[in-house]
């Protein structure tokens, strides 16, 4: 039974492309006003989900459902409608940047009004207000990503898919999109699919994700259990004055045990199970009259498990 508030599932989602099976039996669900990242390296089937997702390929085997309803020929339409997607940066290259999102939102059946209201307001956003009347053709390549951006979002659609949104983006107009989306979760309840191996900016972004490995899905779940699940443990980075060999003693003995060390940029970096606290540990330094300089909290990142996803093909 789908949950009510579920945007988008998939059960058992295959494309075969004659004898080469490009992605294998993905099941996972995104729920309403949440950002679901897919993640893999290129060429691992991240497209391909997003197209048999929207129904521009059907499936060799498996369903996909959008807003309750299980997509097919029949309501593929009038379900797309509710959808923007953002797949490459093919555009109309003769017509001006304005009339490109003028002939996207006459297609989506939205008001003159509307139209013009959105148009300022996304050439205002993705920094393209001075290259309102430029023909698609002459744009950079960061400037036709940030228009078929625009293109996809013009609508405000209830699911959002954005594959590679950020390519060919300088840092300050990545942080502005990525803003934008979470702004469009918050305010307009949108979901979102994001599509990457780029994975700067989602640590704010996503709430789940699922890792591809050659077309599998290998990981899947909420960003926090997925990260907890991996490393149960409190992982530190501490900067003492004089020996680090000397801290890693004191705090061993402290804990009354083996404790697994390694030097990162001078610094020692270990991991306390969840009952012991680095108090004691600080504690014991400081009576051994080790002055310490630094005590940082590592907590994993969405980059650190997808590595250690595409490394070992497991979460566990």
């Amino acid at each position: 039974m789908n949950s009510p508030d579920q945007t988008l599932a998939a059960t058992g989602l295959t494309k075969h492309f004659g004898s080469r099976e490009a992605v294998s039996d993905l099941s996972f669900e995104v729920r309403a006003g949440r950002a679901f990242g897919l993640l893999g390296p290129n060429g691992t089937g991240k497209t391909t989900t997003v197209r048999l997702l929207t129904g521009l390929l059907t499936p060799t085997r498996g369903s996909v459902t959008l807003f309750g309803q299980t997509l097919g020929r029949s309501n593929a339409d009038a379900l797309r409608a509710r959808v923007g997607v953002q797949t490459d940066t093919r555009l109309y290259e003769n017509l001006s940047v304005r009339d490109n999102l003028r002939t996207w939102g006459e297609l989506y059946g939205l008001a003159p009004r509307v139209i013009e209201r959105r148009i300022g307001e996304i050439l205002e956003l993705l920094g393209l207000a001075d290259r309102v009347g430029s023909p698609a053709g002459e744009l950079s390549k960061g400037m036709r990503q940030k228009l078929s951006v625009g293109r996809a979002v013009l609508h405000e659609p209830d699911l959002l898919f954005l594959d590679e949104p950020t390519a060919g983006l300088d840092p300050e107009a990545s942080i502005e999109l990525i803003d934008h989306v979470k702004d469009m979760i918050k305010t307009l309840r949108t979901t979102v699919v994001i599509c990457t191996h780029q994975l700067h900016g989602l640590e704010t972004l996503c709430d789940d994700v699922g890792i591809l490995k050659s077309g599998r899905l290998v990981v899947t779940g909420e960003v926090r259990t997925l990260l907890h699940q991996r490393w149960p443990e409190q992982r530190y980075l501490l900067e003492v004055d004089g020996d680090p060999a000397s801290a890693r003693d004191v705090i061993a003995s402290a804990l009354g045990r083996a404790v697994e060390f390694s030097t990162v940029e001078g610094r020692l970096s270990f991991a306390l199970r969840k009952e012991e606290t680095i108090s004691s540990g600080v504690a014991a330094l400081v009576h051994s009259r080790i002055q310490v300089r630094a005590v940082i909290p590592r907590r994993p990142t969405i980059q650190d498990l997808y590595f250690a996803t595409i490394n070992d093909g497991s979460a566990a």
